[in-house]
C-alpha cells in the first residue's frame, strides 16, 4: 500500500494532476474507481484536495443500480465526502452514448462544485487496452499514445498502476467493489482484447502492459510536436468569414500538398470547431471532399455537415431556426428603382440617377426603372446568346450559399447585369451605382473609383454613349 502510495503521488507530481480544491471523483463501484476513492483519501491532505463522489446509472442494469449507488454512497461515508448521484433518461443504446451521458454529468457536478478537475480510476491496463483498440481500427500517432495523464479537464492518477495494484489497494482495506457482468461479455471488443489478446502478448512479454506504456508514451511526445506543427499550418490556412459571425474557414490552397498534413490540418479544424475527434474513415472522407476545388460539395461528419465551395472549406450552417418562407425570400424579394431613388438589397446599396457615398461600379442604363431580385430558374443574361445565371455564378466560382441572395439587376424580368461578376452595360445615359457593403466589389476599375461626384451626365452630340467624362 505504501508502494502504491508513493508510485501515485510521484506520478501526480510529475505531470501536475492534483491541484488544492474540489476534485470529482467519477466512481462506478468497480475495482478501479474503489482503489481511486481509497488512494485519494490518502493524499488529499498533501495536495489540499476537497473530494466529491459522483456515480451514474446508466439505466443498463437495472436490478444492480441500486446496489451499485448504494455501495458507492457507503464508500462515499468511508472517505468522509459527500456523494452525488446521477442517472440517465433511458438505457444506452451503444457504449459510445452510455460514455458521453456519463461525462455530460459528471461535468455538470463538476461545472456545479467549481471542480478543479474531474479523476477517474483508469489504469496502466486501460492504457494498453485502449491503445490496442485504436491500432486495430488504423489510428495514427495520436490513438497510439492512448489515454493523456490531464485532457480537458480530465485526470488519471491511477494511470501509472496496474489492475493487479488496485485489486491489491481494495484488498488491504478490505472492502469488496463490485463487479459488472458485462466486463466479461465477449460482444465487446475491449473485453476481447483484455480476456484474449493480451494473455497471448503476455506469454511473449509478462510486462506487456508497461511496454504498451511506453508507447503511448512516446507516440503522445511525437504526437504533442506534431500537433504543435499542425496548429501552425491550420492558424494561416484558416479566417474569419466576418466581425458579425464566428464562421471559421479554412482556404485549401494555403493548407500543404502533402496528403498526410493536409489531412492533419482538417481534422484539427474540425475538432476545434465542433469539439469532434474524426476517425480514419472519416478522416480520409474529408480529404478526399478537399481533393477537388471544382464546384460545391458537403458532407455529413460526426459533428455536422463539412461543406467545400471551391477552394474554402466551412461548416455548413444549421437550417434549425429558419422560418419556411425565408428562402423564398431571399430568392424572390426585390426592390424597384425608379430615378432619384436608393435602397438596399441584401448588403448591396443601390442608387438610381443620384449620387451615393463610397465607390462602387457603374452602369448607364436606357430605362426609368430597374428592379433588384434573387436569381429565379430559367433566368438568362439579355441578348439572344445570354448565358444561364446559373453558368455566370459557376464560372465566377460563386458559392452556392451565396447565390440566392446575390442582386441581378433586370427590367422587364431580363437580366441585364450582375454587379460584382459581369461587367456593367454601358446601353443609356441613366447612371446605376451598385457597391457591396464593406468591401469594394469584384469587377471594380480604376476608372470606377475616380468618378465625379454628379452620375447624371449630359453628352455632347457625337460623344461616344455611356461612357463617364473624366
Amino acid at each position: 500500500m505504501t508502494d502504491i502510495l508513493s508510485t501515485v503521488r510521484a506520478f501526480a507530481r510529475a505531470n501536475a494532476l492534483l491541484r488544492p480544491g474540489p476534485l470529482v471523483l467519477a466512481v462506478s463501484g468497480g475495482t478501479d474507481s474503489t482503489a481511486l476513492c481509497l488512494i485519494l483519501a490518502e493524499l488529499r491532505e498533501e495536495f489540499g484536495l476537497v473530494l466529491h463522489v459522483a456515480h451514474f446509472d446508466h439505466r443498463a442494469r437495472p436490478r444492480a443500480a441500486a446496489a451499485d449507488a448504494a455501495f458507492v454512497a457507503e464508500l462515499a461515508n468511508h472517505i468522509s465526502a459527500p456523494v452525488r448521484i446521477g442517472r440517465a433518461n433511458a438505457a444506452p443504446k451503444s457504449e459510445d452514448d452510455a460514455r458521453n451521458a456519463r461525462y455530460e454529468f459528471l461535468r455538470r457536478v463538476a461545472n456545479e462544485l467549481g471542480a478543479t478537475a474531474i479523476a477517474t480510476g483508469h489504469t496502466r491496463d486501460d492504457q494498453a487496452e485502449t491503445v490496442l483498440l485504436h491500432l486495430t481500427r488504423g489510428s495514427g500517432l495520436a490513438g497510439l499514445a492512448g489515454m493523456r495523464p490531464e485532457r480537458d479537464g480530465i485526470v488519471r492518477p491511477l494511470l501509472t498502476l496496474a489492475r493487479a495494484d488496485t485489486v491489491a489497494m481494495c484488498a488491504a482495506a478490505g472492502i469488496t467493489p463490485r463487479e459488472d457482468p458485462t466486463n466479461r461479455s465477449l460482444r465487446f471488443a475491449r473485453n476481447r482484447i483484455r480476456h484474449r489478446v493480451l494473455p497471448e502478448l503476455a506469454k511473449l512479454n509478462p510486462e506487456i502492459t508497461s511496454a504498451i506504456a511506453r508507447l503511448a508514451e512516446a507516440a503522445a511526445a511525437v504526437a504533442d510536436i506534431s500537433a504543435d506543427h499542425t496548429a501552425v499550418i491550420l492558424d494561416a490556412a484558416t479566417s474569419q468569414e466576418g466581425p458579425e459571425t464566428d464562421q471559421e474557414t479554412v482556404a485549401l490552397d494555403r493548407l500543404p500538398s502533402h496528403p498526410d498534413a493536409r489531412a492533419d490540418a482538417m481534422a484539427l479544424w474540425w475538432e476545434r470547431r465542433t469539439g469532434r475527434q474524426l476517425a480514419a474513415r472519416h478522416r480520409a472522407a474529408l480529404a478526399q471532399l478537399a481533393a477537388s476545388t471544382e464546384g460545391s460539395r458537403s458532407l455529413d461528419l460526426p459533428g455536422g455537415r463539412a461543406l467545400r465551395e471551391y477552394t474554402t472549406l466551412r461548416i455548413a450552417p444549421s437550417d434549425h431556426g429558419m422560418a419556411p418562407t425565408d428562402k423564398k425570400l431571399l430568392r424572390d424579394g426585390a426592390i424597384t428603382l425608379e430615378r432619384g431613388r436608393s435602397a438596399e438589397w441584401h448588403g448591396w446599396r443601390f442608387a438610381f440617377d443620384m449620387e451615393i457615398d463610397g465607390a462602387g461600379e457603374l452602369a448607364h442604363l436606357d430605362t426609368d426603372r430597374v428592379t433588384v431580385r434573387g436569381r429565379r430558374p430559367g433566368d438568362r443574361m439579355t441578348g439572344p446568346r445570354g448565358a444561364k445565371i446559373q453558368d455566370v455564378f459557376t464560372d465566377a466560382k460563386v458559392p452556392a450559399r451565396e447565390r440566392d441572395h446575390w442582386p441581378l439587376v433586370t427590367t422587364d424580368d431580363a437580366v441585364l447585369w450582375v454587379p460584382g461578376i459581369t461587367p456593367p452595360p454601358q446601353t443609356g445615359r441613366t447612371a446605376l451605382q451598385a457597391r457591396r457593403a464593406g468591401e469594394d466589389p469584384l469587377g471594380m476599375t480604376l476608372g470606377n473609383r475616380e468618378q465625379v461626384a454628379s452620375l447624371r451626365e449630359v453628352r455632347p452630340p457625337g460623344e461616344e454613349r455611356g461612357r463617364p467624362r473624366t
